[in-house]
């Protein structure tokens, strides 16, 4: 069956309202979720209006603060930072949705 005109202009407003929706709760959880919308937002997954907005977290991942990582570090290695590595940059190049 066909869809009309209209049809189609109200399933492309209704993936409008989705795409926000879900960018705004995986950017917000970060990490895994923001990974999951990266992969949903394939032209070959998602509607167009999803594709649009979901393209957009490719390159907004957060920077995790240096004191978060290596208090992360430190915690998970019972060692100082210093004692783990010989060299460590603060600043980090970049960052992505499951690493930094």
């Amino acid at each position: 069956m066909r869809k009309s005109k209209r049809q189609c202009r109200d399933w492309e407003g209704q993936h409008e309202l989705a795409a926000e929706k879900i960018y705004t709760m995986c950017f917000d959880l970060g990490g895994f979720f923001l990974k999951v919308a990266q992969i949903i937002g394939k032209p070959d997954l998602a509607p167009a209006a999803w594709v649009r907005r979901l393209v957009t977290l490719y390159d907004r991942a957060l920077v995790t603060p240096f004191d978060v990582v290596k208090l992360v570090l430190e915690t998970e290695f019972g060692r100082s930072i210093k004692d783990i590595f010989e060299r460590f940059d603060v600043e980090s190049l970049g960052s992505a949705s499951i690493a930094q």
